[in-house]
């Protein structure tokens, strides 16, 4: 990131406090400085962070540009200064705010182990011995940006379609489990055969005509042993009702 320092205020000024910052569209406060390593760190804060609480953190001075240079740079009014009990008071709020986090984020982990724990008890009760793969599908959801050129995907939701005798993939076998799912069911006749076996490739697939988003099969590998972690968590429920047909 190339960064210039704002004219009025050298880089290695204390005339930090008060001052207003923009990143990304984002107005933020200094509401505290310190020295890092003999350079100035300045803990920049906003009323209303994405998750609409208060939130900061702490960036170094001399990152911060003239306004407008950079994704991150000096408010244009560069002669204002917050009183510094609005800046304190800002940043215990950010303090308490990143409290609540904190127990949130405990909890949210706890419930993460739990649920991580009952499904491994799931693959160890359920899961055939001949089996040596399953099917599933996962539900991806489109996170590109296509302004900064950034194209990515995440999976929200996995479910288990079935087990397998083989490890190999097989397209044939993923488009026959397909037909099982209602949400899939079109991949059966409809859906394209990927072959990304390459780094960075998302392996042998059968998606819709757009890969980033929609449904997907394909087949993991139990050759090293039942999913664990995050990996084991699957929703059985349709398995379940198959199975007990």
């Amino acid at each position: 990131m190339h960064t210039m320092f704002s004219p009025t205020i050298p880089h290695d000024s204390p005339d930090y406090l008060g001052r207003l910052v923009i990143s990304y569209s984002r107005v933020y406060t200094v509401v505290r400085t310190r020295q890092s390593y003999g350079r100035p760190e300045l803990f920049i804060a906003t009323p209303e962070g994405q998750d609409g609480r208060p939130y900061g953190q702490w960036v170094p001075a001399h990152v911060i540009a003239e306004p407008y240079r950079t994704i991150i740079h000096w408010h244009p009014n560069t002669e204002f200064r917050e009183d510094q009990s609005s800046c304190e008071a800002l940043y215990q709020s950010v303090l308490q705010a990143n409290e609540v986090r904190a127990q949130e984020q405990a909890k949210a982990d706890q419930e993460r182990r739990e649920r991580e724990s009952r499904c491994e008890a799931f693959w160890k009760e359920h899961t055939p011995e001949w089996a040596k793969g399953y099917l599933v599908a996962e539900l991806r959801e489109d996170e590109s940006d296509i302004m900064t050129d950034y194209f990515a995907h995440s999976v929200t939701r996995r479910v288990l379609l079935g087990f397998s005798k083989s490890d190999r993939n097989n397209f044939r076998e993923m488009r026959k489990l397909a037909a099982t799912f209602g949400p899939t069911n079109k991949l059966a006749t409809e859906g394209q055969e990927n072959r990304e076996n390459y780094t960075g490739g998302s392996g042998y697939y059968l998606s819709g005509s757009y890969r980033r988003s929609g449904w997907t099969i394909r087949k993991e590998s139990l050759k090293h042993g039942l999913p664990r972690g995050s990996q084991a968590v699957l929703d059985f429920a349709h398995w379940l009702e198959t199975a007990s047909r």
